[in-house]
């Protein structure tokens, strides 16, 4: 079995915190499947332009093996306008690049199936070559593309739409998003909810709980959209409370300054570390030593951090936005709190960081429920029993049409 990933995002060796959680995922589908290509279309950036995100992207590697002989990465360069201008011709250039890749792919004679690992742009793309080359797609739906692009109807809303009208199968990590869909178009293959799930291996509790320090822990991407400036107005209320704890914060800084220049002037730099993107080992030894996970997030689908935590056996303090719901019970794997409420955010983590005996309850039973629902082995295992069945239908459907023709 080959199967080609269409990703927006991936690791490289230069970049390995880029879609880290779908390398991840690959990893665990190579231990079922024969060969697995990953592409991932990236922007061209002349080489005058030094400094900016994009231009960090198109330092990114032409191709690479992520897996010696077993899996091998693209990175294919377009051009793309400044935002969201020309979007029409972005899409020219995502619709040419996979077709060509697909048909390359194909005359080689060892494809099988197509998986966009998001709505969007790569979704659009992939249910096209896949239609055109008569191969079977799947669409996993993560947040962003459904709660902020469909709902909203900003940018890429309709290619969102059209994919779920259009795949074979459509995978949410969440049951939100399955509902915002499902409630609004009507699709032509199966859906399903399948939690990504985390590496038990990886993220496990410490050996003693004694060695947890008062640390609360935020990781993911440092924007608004993920809560950041709520976190640090509660963590300045939770320390003028008098309560000895630091916050740490990991992951890449999107706010330009905004972020530096809040913690500045709201006098919380002794209080705050700011740690960057981290490799997910390190990021599993800082979750065993910590006491509590925090994610304010204003929209997800189900994020990673609050899986990779609760395996961990660590408490979360997140919103009740998007997924979080599905898998933090209230008071006890965690506490919920309205996206955007400061106040009451504030009052949840000064709460569980006074009381290490609710907080010991919350931790083992958020253990328990990741290792009944997080494993992602179990996941990968499950999601190869589906390409086959599709594969299978697939090939059904074809010689069927072949054997029409030749009547």
């Amino acid at each position: 079995m080959h199967i080609l990933i269409v990703a927006e995002s991936f690791p490289s060796p230069g970049h390995p915190y880029r879609g880290a959680f779908i390398g991840e995922q690959v990893k665990r589908l190579l231990d079922h499947v024969e060969r697995i290509t990953v592409l991932s279309p990236t922007t061209y950036v002349p080489r005058f332009v030094k400094v900016s995100r994009a231009a960090r992207q198109a330092s990114l590697p032409a191709r690479y093996e992520f897996v010696k002989d077993r899996c091998e990465v693209l990175f294919p360069r377009y051009l793309k306008a400044p935002g969201d201008m020309c979007l029409w011709l972005t899409i020219a250039q995502w619709r040419r690049i996979v077709s060509k890749t697909v048909g390359d792919l194909v005359t080689d004679g060892s494809l099988s199936l197509i998986h966009a690992s998001k709505g969007g742009l790569g979704s659009w793309a992939a249910i096209h070559a896949a239609r055109q080359y008569g191969l079977p797609c799947v669409v996993t739906y993560q947040g962003t593309e459904v709660h902020t692009d469909f709902v909203r109807q900003q940018k890429e809303w309709k290619l969102s739409r059209d994919s779920f009208r259009l795949a074979d199968l459509n995978v949410f990590v969440s049951r939100p998003l399955e509902h915002i869909l499902k409630s609004s178009l009507q699709p032509r293959g199966r859906c399903l909810v399948m939690l990504r799930g985390v590496d038990l291996q990886t993220f496990c509790p410490p050996e003693r709980e004694t060695v947890r320090r008062p640390i609360v822990l935020f990781v993911g991407r440092v924007t608004e959209a993920k809560g950041i400036f709520d976190l640090l107005d509660a963590w300045r209320e939770v320390i003028a409370r008098g309560v000895g704890a630091e916050l740490w914060i990991v992951g890449p800084n999107h706010t330009d300054a905004r972020f530096l220049q809040a913690l500045e002037s709201g006098g919380l730099t002794k209080s705050v570390k700011v740690l960057g993107p981290l490799p997910l080992g390190e990021v599993s030894d800082l979750m065993r030593g910590a006491q509590v996970l925090c994610l304010p997030s204003h929209g997800e689908g189900t994020p990673n951090c609050v899986m990779e935590a609760m395996a961990c056996g660590l408490p979360v303090v997140a919103t009740e936005v998007g997924g979080i719901p599905d898998i933090v019970e209230p008071d006890r794997t965690g506490l919920l709190v309205p996206k955007g409420d400061s106040p009451k955010l504030a009052d949840a983590l000064a709460a569980l960081l006074a009381d290490s005996d609710r907080r010991a309850r919350m931790g083992e039973a958020a253990y328990a429920y990741a290792q009944e629902h997080f494993d992602a082995r179990r996941t990968a295992r499950r999601l190869v029993e589906l390409y086959r069945e599709l594969i299978s239908a697939s090939r059904d459907a074809n010689n069927a049409q072949v054997g029409v023709g030749a009547k």
